[in-house]
């Protein structure tokens, strides 16, 4: 069973497919990675790039934030996102797209806002987190600490825990990484064309 952990829907259960294509986070992870970024959430605008059941917008939007643009390629996943977000009162502050993430990356760059939180949970060992953060469009959604006075994004990826992420893809810098049996969390923190390296 999938649930919402914490916030305004906590305790309620989010539909999912029994495919392949969805691989929901376990509770554990989700609990661990939405602890990384507490401090972002109320209010921000969130994009969730590989979205599947929608599971980790749907945290955010239930811990507070503001928006989330929700994308998933699979049509199936979509429509069963749009559902979820239905059933938990949450349509009239998500975008659901159903696209590639190169493109869905497009759309966001186009919204006259830049993005406080990326959610990203694509499929383990293909290399789609750096691709996507490398990407220059991603570059223009995101903003560096001070712009407007405020944070700056901050991208939080779930990966194969013995999966290489480098330190940095384009503008964003690695600031901590953990891993809980086989599956690792990494934030990275946009830091535009700044030299940079990570820390753990």
């Amino acid at each position: 069973m999938v649930r919402v952990i914490a916030g305004s829907a906590r305790g309620r259960k989010i539909k999912t497919l029994d495919s392949e294509d969805t691989k929901p986070t376990l509770d554990r992870v989700k609990e661990a990675m939405f602890s990384m970024v507490s401090p972002y959430i109320a209010g921000a605008k969130v994009l969730d790039l590989f979205s599947g059941n929608g599971s980790l917008g749907i945290e955010a939007l239930s811990r507070g934030a503001d928006h989330c643009l929700m994308n998933d390629r699979t049509s199936a996943c979509a429509k069963l996102i749009r559902e979820n977000l239905v059933t938990l009162g949450f349509e009239s502050r998500a975008e659901v797209v159903c696209d590639d993430f190169s493109a869905a990356i497009g759309i966001a760059a186009r919204k006259p806002f830049r993005y406080d939180l990326i959610l990203m949970d694509p499929p383990y060992r293909q290399g789609l987190i750096g691709k996507a953060l490398s990407q220059k469009q991603m570059q223009k959604l995101a903003r560096t600490e001070g712009e407007d006075g405020l944070r700056a994004t901050v991208a939080l990826c779930e990966h194969g825990a013995d999966e290489d992420i480098a330190e940095q893809y384009g503008g964003f810098v690695k600031i901590k990484s953990r891993k809980y049996g086989t599956v690792g969390v990494t934030l990275f923190e946009f830091c535009g064309e700044k030299p940079g390296g990570g820390r753990d």
